[in-house]
């Protein structure tokens, strides 16, 4: 039998972030419509999650240190990283995160809930208590899907293919 942490632990790549207004209002796209994300559930506890703006500048400078501040408030609105250690709540299907460290200090030593549900390699997240978003209470929904299937694969046929090139090989060897 699987269990809930078994499905979720691994790596999910972010497919969409979408924040819905508990006032009814329209859907936001905080990150832009084509956001870049990654999560990562560890075996051990831990997760990390990393989510942003596909569509940043860059900086004028190299040296992150000498960003101008409208460049700096672009990046801090257009990512939020945080990480800390996870648990599994079966009966309700939730994941609570205890939060350790994170781009918005704020979060940290709070912990935060996510209604969770599977299709297949799809994961979608659900916050479970509204949270404050560009000044209005929000839910977020997040669709992820999992990547080490699809990487699993590609080394998979690499392996293979490396493996009949040798039998090959060895037949003309012999």
């Amino acid at each position: 039998m699987t269990t809930l942490k078994n499905e979720l632990v691994g790596t999910w790549q972010l497919l969409s972030y979408i924040e819905v207004p508990i006032k009814g209002a329209d859907s936001k796209f905080p990150m832009g419509q084509s956001p870049k994300g990654i999560l990562i559930y560890g075996a051990d506890g831990h997760m990390s999650v990393q989510i942003s703006n596909a569509e940043r500048n860059k900086y004028q400078s190299e040296d992150r240190y000498l960003a101008s501040g409208e460049e700096i408030q672009e990046q801090v609105k257009g990512f939020i990283a945080f990480a800390g250690t996870y648990q599994i709540d079966s009966s309700n299907a939730t994941v609570l995160y205890s939060i350790s460290t994170s781009s918005f200090p704020n979060w940290e030593g709070q912990v935060q809930e996510r209604k969770l549900d599977f299709e297949g390699d799809i994961l979608y997240l659900k916050s479970v208590e509204p949270i404050l978003s560009d000044g209005e209470y929000v839910n977020s929904y997040m669709t992820w899907r999992r990547v080490e299937k699809e990487e699993f694969l590609s080394r998979r046929e690499r392996y293979l293919e490396i493996t009949q090139s040798r039998q090959v090989k060895s037949q003309f060897e012999d």
